[in-house]
């Protein structure tokens, strides 16, 4: 649930504004608002911070605060900027060193094309009046190289030749061949200067080794240096007047009780009120402990409700387990998934801690799996297992994967779960607009789940079988009465007949909305479609192994076949988990409860 938020004002002295935000800081409930987006104090807090952090970067990890603080209680601000500084310009040193080398490197490799030919080596026949220019010509173009010049063949290649031409200095020549430029240094002087970059590389790596051992001064530092930028703004958050300081923020109802006696305590003032309908409330999601493994893929996904939307953890929770199970669709996958969950939590149970949530989340999405299955009769998509007795009786003929006919019973499955889902969005909207002013707008949520229904009929008739699924006659009246009341009570807001003029004004809008509603209850026909493919594909993997297994290699090969197809069906499978599972839930489901995300953490004040 989301948890009901208080919006707190702490009220002192103006004089004593600086230690009263240390003090709110070390309490750790306020939420802070107001707080300017551009606070020149924190901008440049900010960029030491930075600073400190590239350091750190090159040196090693910081320790975790508490160690830093124990370790180094009295750095020095400056020195460690200081050395930050020194970190990061050896750093660049280093870096341009490590260019230079290459680019020697490259130069090395390059003379040794040349054979040993550079540019230092024909000094000796220009100071005689002479000069040597370099062409490369096509093997088979001899006609091309200039006559009455003494010409020389230094490299010869299939597809190319490299001539040497010596000319009196000053020469001008005009030819059609390529000209080449030479090497600028020879072995000895690129040897020279590999060895002075080596040799400064290895004095820079030995400087900063020794700078590595000041990690938890900067560690130190960069983590005050965030201290004062959260002070920096929080003072920016202030308003003042001439003796008083005061500063808002918010904080979760049932802990009011505790800033009330933290302000007592200091002789502060301070106002508490229920937030407003202007104020952009930060959201706090506190559920019971089986819902809350959930909260991992909300944090993968970085998405947060707001304050006055809904908190649909619970919903989530049971149609992704659901999605997971369809999607995977095997029992022998599920199996594979269900030894490695329960593997790490017993790893985490013999050092004494608790399995993170993301492995309960894992314990039941794989549970589903072998339940589901077990009941369709797919077990690494073998039809060989799957008529084995000992599994065979767990599958539902019905809703088989080895069954043609099952394809139609799993999609009306499929079908009947959107609707559910869809349905569950509007009666929820209704539940929460029927405490709301007018209460007759809440009607329209009604009318939307009556259409959704009567669609859910068409979409059977339309999609699957009109012979199978006719259209029943109360489906037309579940479709036209939903219609009706979405005119009626959507556009509703205290005066009867103009809401319905307002309804009728939009009566387009909302027919397209009708026809999104009937393309989202097709859209849950992917999990039978992608569940389909993760069937099939097993069931050529196996195909190809069983037609390799001939011999002691030919089976080892079928092996190999089997582990990596599957692994990969797998891999598969879960990434179509994440792109379709999480979808029909954070995209159908909650467009039709009408949420935007638009919600922010709850990030207090704290140390």
């Amino acid at each position: 649930m989301i948890v009901p938020m208080k919006k707190a004002t702490v009220i002192t002295l103006r004089s004593e504004k600086q230690e009263a935000l240390r003090r709110l800081r070390h309490l750790g409930l306020l939420h802070l608002c107001d707080v300017p987006a551009q606070v020149p104090s924190a901008q440049e807090w900010g960029e030491k911070k930075l600073l400190l952090e590239k350091a750190l970067a090159v040196v090693g990890s910081p320790p975790a605060p508490g160690q830093q603080e124990r370790e180094r209680p009295g750095t020095d601000p400056q020195a460690a900027l200081a050395t930050a500084r020194a970190i990061l310009g050896k750093q660049d040193s280093l870096r341009l060193l490590n260019e230079e080398s290459e680019y020697l490197e490259k130069e090395r490799l390059r003379l040794e094309d040349w054979q040993g030919v550079s540019v230092a080596d024909l000094r000796p026949i220009e100071e005689q009046g002479y000069e040597v220019r370099f062409f490369e010509a096509p093997p088979k173009r001899a006609d091309l190289i200039p006559s009455g010049y003494r010409a020389f063949v230094i490299k010869r290649e299939r597809t190319f030749l490299w001539i040497a031409l010596i000319l009196e200095s000053g020469t001008r020549l005009e030819c059609d061949l390529k000209p080449l430029d030479p090497p600028r240094r020879g072995a000895s002087q690129l040897e020279k200067l590999q060895a002075e970059n080596r040799s400064a590389r290895e004095r820079l790596c030995r400087e900063l080794g020794q700078l590595a051992e000041e990690a938890g001064a900067l560690a130190h530092a960069a983590h005050e240096a965030g201290r004062e930028i959260e002070l920096a703004e929080a003072a920016a958050a202030m308003g003042h007047t001439d003796a008083l300081s005061y500063v808002a923020g918010f904080l979760p109802a049932d802990q009011a009780r505790a800033l009330r006696e933290f302000c007592r305590e200091n002789r502060w003032a301070l106002l508490l009120s229920d937030p407003a309908a202007e104020d952009d409330v930060p959201t706090v999601v506190r559920n019971r402990r089986w819902i809350d493994i959930v909260r991992p893929v909300f944090q993968l996904l970085g998405t947060v409700p707001g304050y006055r939307e809904f908190d649909i953890s619970f919903f989530f929770l049971l149609f992704f387990a659901f999605f997971f199970a369809v999607i995977i669709g095997d029992a022998g996958y599920g199996l594979v998934l269900l030894s490695g969950t329960l593997f790490f939590i017993a790893r985490f149970r013999r050092r004494d801690r608790e399995a993170p949530n993301t492995l309960w989340l894992m314990l039941l999405m794989s549970l589903c799996t072998v339940v589901w299955g077990a009941l369709t009769g797919t077990w690494f998509g073998s039809a060989t297992l799957a008529s084995l007795p000992c599994l065979s009786w767990m599958t539902v003929p019905a809703i088989s994967s080895f069954d043609p006919r099952s394809s139609e019973t799993i999609k009306t499955i499929c079908f009947v779960t959107g609707t559910i889902h869809i349905a569950i969005a509007h009666l929820w909207n209704f539940l929460r607009q029927a405490r709301e002013r007018p209460i007759i707008r809440s009607f329209a949520q009604l009318g939307w789940l009556s259409l959704v229904l009567g669609l859910y009929y068409l979409v059977l008739n339309l999609v699957l079988s009109r012979e199978r699924f006719p259209l029943p006659v109360f489906a037309a009246w579940l479709l036209g009465a939903g219609l009706a009341l979405i005119i009626v009570f959507s556009r509703q807001e205290g005066r009867f007949f103009r809401g319905i003029a307002k309804g009728v004004a939009n009566l387009m809008p909302t027919l397209l909305s009708g026809i999104g509603a009937f393309s989202d209850i097709i859209s849950y026909i992917r999990l039978f479609a992608v569940g389909l493919a993760t069937v099939e594909i097993a069931k050529s993997f196996n195909a190809m192994a069983a037609g390799m297994a001939e011999g002691a290699v030919g089976i080892l090969l079928a092996a190999l076949v089997l582990l990596l197809g599957h692994s990969l069906n797998l891999a598969m499978g879960a990434l179509s988990v994440v792109v379709h599972g999480v979808r029909l839930n954070m995209l159908e489901f909650s467009g039709h409860l009408g949420m935007e995300w638009t919600g922010r953490p709850y990030k207090p004040f704290k140390e």
